[in-house]
């Protein structure tokens, strides 16, 4: 039994040095074997090429390297906000790339629909944090299925892969399903915890802030198309009384004192063909008299 636990703490060792554990992972495997529990040796045990040395000692017999399930892993782990699950300043990083958005993107863009301040701040903000919740969603899913992706890889009994144009299926032998099921519960499973509990709550917030853009009573210049344009024309020329409340929002949405908000008129006052296409107002066009 020592020769036995002497040689997989070499082989926990080496798996450690070639980049195929996490760092708590690595601290666990530089303590003495007499620590480590005796389930734990099989996980240990991995599958070696010819020659066996080096970090393609490692690899699963029969598949290409570039597609080998631990490969795609460490590729994963390189590229750009992948890495960021990995350890426990994931919230912190989310919540720069937030506040970065928030300010640079959102809030400019919001304010070019609610620019009467302070009266319609509200609406700012939560239009602002609709557009940079979305994309946080989006980012967030992103990274989801990545790591959802490697885990399935890892979790897999035969691993599929791609050569000369055709696609081939390798069982994994009994050391790399250990392998990869010890690299998937000590790495890839808990960075898949942390971004499930940061998209949560994404979610809920996006659905909140747009409710509530949805029962805000602020006017908002909506682009209708189709049948609904349609019919507001129709309400437009058929109804006066909705055809001054339209204008009143529009002269609310403009802002400006009171003396300002009567000169205000419709852009279509200036041509004769667009204010009889409006009709009301005995044809003179609704708001331009």
């Amino acid at each position: 039994d020592s020769a036995m636990f002497a040689q997989v703490f070499a082989q926990t060792l080496a798996l450690a040095a070639a980049g195929y554990l996490p760092p708590d992972a690595r601290i666990a495997a530089s303590r003495p074997c007499s620590a480590l529990p005796r389930a734990g040796a099989i996980f240990a045990s991995e599958t070696r090429e010819a020659g066996g040395q080096g970090p393609g000692a490692f690899l699963q017999r029969g598949l290409p390297k570039n597609q080998q399930p631990v490969r795609e892993v460490q590729n994963l782990r390189r590229e750009f906000l992948f890495d960021w699950p990995m350890d426990d300043g994931y919230t912190d990083k989310l919540k720069g790339l937030y506040g970065a958005t928030m300010l640079v993107v959102s809030l400019p863009i919001a304010f070019d629909t609610y620019r009467v301040l302070p009266a319609q701040l509200p609406e700012l903000l939560a239009a602002a944090h609709t557009g940079t919740a979305a994309f946080m969603v989006v980012a967030v899913l992103r990274l989801r299925l990545g790591w959802g992706f490697v885990q399935k890889r890892l979790k897999e009994r035969d691993s599929y892969y791609e050569q000369n144009q055709r696609g081939f299926l390798a069982k994994k032998d009994d050391e790399a399903v250990l392998r990869d099921r010890l690299i998937e519960k000590s790495e890839v499973a808990p960075a898949l915890r942390r971004i499930d509990r940061s998209l949560l709550p994404l979610l809920a917030s996006l659905l909140v802030s747009t409710a509530a853009l949805e029962i805000s009573d602020v006017p908002v210049l909506r682009t209708l198309s189709g049948d609904s344009a349609t019919r507001y024309t129709s309400q437009l020329r058929g109804d006066d009384e909705f055809a001054a409340a339209e204008q009143a929002k529009a002269r609310q949405r403009m802002g400006g004192g009171a003396g300002e908000q009567e000169n205000v008129k419709p852009l279509y006052c200036d041509s004769r063909y667009y204010k009889i296409l409006a009709g009301g107002n005995s044809q003179g066009g609704v708001g331009c008299n």
